[in-house]
């Protein structure tokens, strides 16, 4: 009987692991979606700031880029990433 409730509550366990990852994969990519959205509007101004010489347009150009990357890239290679939802994939591919 134990073993039966631990495989259960083990299930649930994993179940709740790969809610949160998925969660935290979903929330940076949110993350990245709003800093496409908030660099936008501002990116003619900055782009020819940029161009100019001023060393803080090239920070916030490089940073943005680098944080949209990162976002971007982390969803597509969530199964590799995360613990969980790579069992998840790895257990697909042998089923």
């Amino acid at each position: 009987m134990p073993s039966q409730w631990f495989a259960t509550w083990r299930a649930r366990w994993m179940r709740i692991k790969r809610l949160g990852e998925l969660g935290l994969s979903g929330v940076l990519l949110l993350i990245g979606a709003l800093l496409v959205v908030a660099l936008i509007p501002a990116l003619p101004g900055v782009v020819s700031n940029a161009l100019a010489g001023d060393i803080h347009a090239i920070k916030t150009l490089l940073v943005c880029t680098a944080g949209i990357a990162v976002c971007v890239l982390q969803w597509r290679w969530r199964t590799a990433i995360y613990p969980q939802l790579r069992r998840d994939a790895s257990w697909e591919r042998q089923s």
